[in-house]
């Protein structure tokens, strides 16, 4: 796929970083501004409400990048709406070539040295989309939405809204938003000591009234040949229930197959999620007698929790916080 990538001053975004180290509310120059030249007085559910409509809607270009932890990532999204539909390209400028191309209903990954192919997907893959799909609304149950004021974000006014967890079993989160277009800027997942833990920031933002030409004529180009996986050998539910999960969150998936890496018995699967992050629970027997003991793997935000009680191990990966992953594994027991 031929293309031509831009700003070659990429190399020296490292200065634009906030460190994980700093607290989440550094950087915020205007305290409790909720008046700007366009807008009088939107409250924050407002404000993300209409970035939500904004991120679908647009027409933009976005260079960014993700920090977690030591790892820092330079990408580029273009999204557009062609006739109603959305369609979005996404590619790594850093390394080896890697690109997707996400419309109708496929999602078609390109990798350098590597036969390109396409899934059958609707999920929204691209930057910003987990938090641009979430209900706000019922999101005031578990999140508090705060104002916290204005800034500049890749030469942009933004303004900063926070929202803050009401318990310790999910992460924080601010977000800022382009006042002019509403889009996302910038997301920092917070932990409860109030650091920055994660960070995704835009390095530049275009909006533009009609979509890019190069991706218009991408949507006409045939794709790679759907690639049809083969299903899991799913046998039956899942022989372990959760008894507890943080409020907010739903199982979305609950059922159990057999991986390679366990030959004999099918391990349980069951992922939650709370419309922001997905959490991934893996159940199997051991034959180890050992109980209560625990690994603890955490990059960013991401953790992989590995718990072993009772001749039985659990591993849960996802964007939680220990304690949450703690009270989900100590919940386990064997469905009725």
């Amino acid at each position: 796929m031929k293309h031509q990538l831009f700003l070659v001053g990429l190399f020296s975004i490292s200065t634009l970083f906030v460190s994980s180290e700093v607290t989440a509310t550094t950087g915020i120059i205007q305290p409790n501004v909720e008046k700007t030249e366009k807008h009088v007085r939107l409250t924050a559910l407002a404000y993300l409400e209409n970035m939500k409509q904004a991120y679908k809607e647009l027409n933009f270009e976005l260079l960014y990048v993700n920090t977690g932890g030591s790892k820092i990532e330079p990408k580029q999204l273009i999204h557009g709406v062609i006739d109603g539909k959305r369609i979005a390209y996404f590619c790594y400028l850093n390394g080896s070539m890697r690109e997707s191309l996400q419309f109708d209903g496929k999602i078609s990954f390109y990798e350098q040295g590597n036969q390109a192919y396409s899934l059958a997907s609707r999920r929204d893959q691209s930057v910003f989309s987990n938090i641009t799909s979430f209900d706000f609304e019922n999101g005031t149950q578990n999140y508090e939405y705060i104002i916290l004021g204005k800034g500049r974000i890749a030469g942009k006014k933004a303004i900063a809204i926070r929202m803050a967890s009401k318990d310790e079993f999910r992460y924080s989160y601010i977000v800022w938003l382009d006042l002019n277009s509403y889009l996302p800027l910038r997301l920092d997942t917070i932990s409860k000591a109030n650091l920055i833990i994660d960070q995704t920031m835009a390095i530049s933002l275009k909006v533009t009234d009609t979509i890019n030409p190069w991706i218009a004529q991408l949507s006409e180009k045939r794709i790679p040949e759907v690639l049809h996986l083969a299903k899991m050998d799913v046998e039956e539910a899942a022989k372990w229930q959760l008894h507890w999960i943080p409020e907010g969150f739903k199982i979305v998936k609950n059922d159990q197959h057999k991986l390679m890496m366990h030959d004999i018995e099918p391990v349980s699967y069951i992922m939650i999620s709370d419309g922001i992050v997905s959490v991934s629970i893996y159940i199997s027997s051991t034959q180890s007698s050992s109980s209560d003991q625990q690994s603890i793997i955490q990059q960013g935000g991401t953790l992989l929790y590995t718990k072993h009680q009772e001749k039985l191990e659990v591993n849960i990966i996802g964007e939680i916080p220990i304690a949450a992953a703690e009270r989900v594994a100590s919940s386990i027991r064997v469905a009725k």
